[in-house]
């Protein structure tokens, strides 16, 4: 159960930003609680607000695992797959947690083993369904749909769709699953595998991707069902065909993939996954050197000429990359800098370049340019966050000083670049959030799992 300190930071006034609404798709529950990336379109925006500075509460729940991924129920209670590492092997469990306290109020044990080649397989992404429903893939190839009780709270294993018949590879993972507006279930592999189960009959159909081609990420999908899925090597256009069953490609365009897996990602390519933005806009980042670039696509299926908008270099050459999404709103997207980072299960990691920058993909007739670039924020692995309320980025910084790792929540204005405040969250190996994601509750309170548990800012 967490304990709350108050401490006291600058004030901030809000700055509310405007931005075309992202739609809600039928089959998941509410934007802004329904998957790591808030919503269909993998925006990594809310509309609530997280704390303005001035007394904030800063707490921690200590938990048996990393839990990199946080979904809201209707009552606000947390549900998480949380990953711990064991003598005996990696073991998961899907967790409901207090929203305020953090206190354990439900677990059920998941098929344990590994996650694939990126280590995201087997439960790092979840979703919330339109049904009040937690859906993951497990590390033995299948689906679970897991009811979540209300009075008294449990979870209760619901349904299974069995995906290791048509996977066809004993050695594949299943990265991430996402509905369509249909309500099909798409699922990736990390072999490059991309399907999509009926949830009504259980069947399931798959394209596969060519040689050798790793999916290493979530997906995004809209409101016309086009599935938007970056591989190592290109961008992807899928859907369902209206005839036939087999998921179809509508467009694909290859990106400069650089030359070396860099330092801080999980795999030789993008490390992002598809944002979408408004009805025409899909980015991503690719892999290139010396600078890794935004590269910002027209994503309609008919689309006549050269899909890419642009391509926008950021941070310093020769060490730019990210294994993080984009934060994307209308003519914008914001982008940081995870090179470098090398945390482990027994190491911690070393220095990582600075870099968070807000690249304008609207400004006709050149589109593409840096509104502003903060080269001094380090960035080792979280998913930051975007509160459109406030106009407040929220991420999860590192400052190392005489060998000592300070974890920092700091709250960047997203007008400006400028840190408004910052609340040391706590010091050393335990509190490395590992590639998982900060969110913001609907109660406005941002959580940041770490290793040793979930680290809370709110306002006090």
């Amino acid at each position: 159960m967490t304990s709350i300190n108050v401490i006291k930071v600058p004030a901030f006034t809000p700055q509310p930003i405007e931005a075309e609404p992202v739609p809600q798709c039928p089959a998941l529950a509410p934007n802004g609680r329904n998957n790591m990336h808030c919503d269909a379109y993998m925006s990594d925006t809310y509309t609530v607000s997280g704390p303005n500075g001035g007394a904030l509460g800063l707490g921690f729940g200590r938990l048996p695992g990393l839990c990199a991924t946080l979904v809201f129920d209707a009552l606000g209670r947390i549900v998480t797959v949380c990953t711990a590492i064991t003598p005996a092997g990696v073991h998961r469990m899907m967790m409901l947690l207090d929203q305020d306290t953090l206190a354990e109020l439900a677990r059920l044990d998941l098929p344990s083993g590994g996650g694939g080649s990126t280590g995201f397989g087997g439960g790092g992404y979840i979703y919330l369904n339109n049904l009040e429903q937690a859906v993951t893939p497990t590390a033995n190839q299948q689906l679970w749909i897991v009811d979540i009780a209300h009075s008294p709270a449990g979870l209760k294993l619901a349904q299974i769709f069995d995906l290791a018949g048509v996977i066809g590879n004993p050695d594949a993972s299943v990265q991430s699953a996402m509905p369509d507006w249909s309500g099909r279930i798409w699922w990736v592999t990390d072999t490059g595998l991309v399907g999509y189960t009926d949830p009504a009959s259980g069947a399931s159909w798959t394209h596969q991707l060519p040689a050798p081609q790793q999916i290493g990420n979530s997906f995004a999908v809209d409101e016309i069902n086009g599935v938007y899925i970056a591989s190592n090597y290109a961008m992807y256009r899928f859907e369902a065909p209206a005839t036939g069953r087999v998921p179809e490609i509508t467009w694909c365009y290859s990106y400069d993939r650089g030359y070396r897996e860099k330092p801080g990602q999980k795999n030789f390519g993008t490390g992002t996954t598809p944002t979408l933005v408004g009805q025409r806009y899909c980015g991503i980042t690719d892999n290139a050197d010396p600078q890794m670039h935004v590269v910002v696509y027209r994503r309609e299926k008919d689309y006549v000429g050269n899909r890419i908008v642009c391509e926008v270099p950021v941070f310093a050459p020769g060490f730019s990359d990210t294994e993080n999404s984009l934060i994307g709103y209308t003519g914008n997207f914001f982008v940081e800098n995870n090179y470098g980072y090398t945390g482990t299960f027994q190491a911690q990691t070393g220095p990582v370049a600075p870099g968070l920058a807000r690249v304008r993909f609207d400004n006709h007739p050149c589109p593409g340019e840096i509104v502003w670039e903060n080269n001094r924020v380090v960035i080792p692995s979280v998913v930051t966050k975007l509160s459109l309320a406030n106009g407040l980025i929220y991420s999860y910084t590192l400052e190392i000083r005489e060998g000592q790792h300070d974890w920092y929540i700091s709250a960047i204005a997203a007008a400006t670049g400028d840190v408004a405040y910052k609340v040391l969250a706590g010091s050393g190996r335990g509190y490395d959030n590992h590639y998982a994601s900060l969110f913001i509750g609907p109660n406005g309170t941002v959580y940041v799992p770490v290793w040793s548990g979930i680290v809370s800012l709110r306002q006090a």
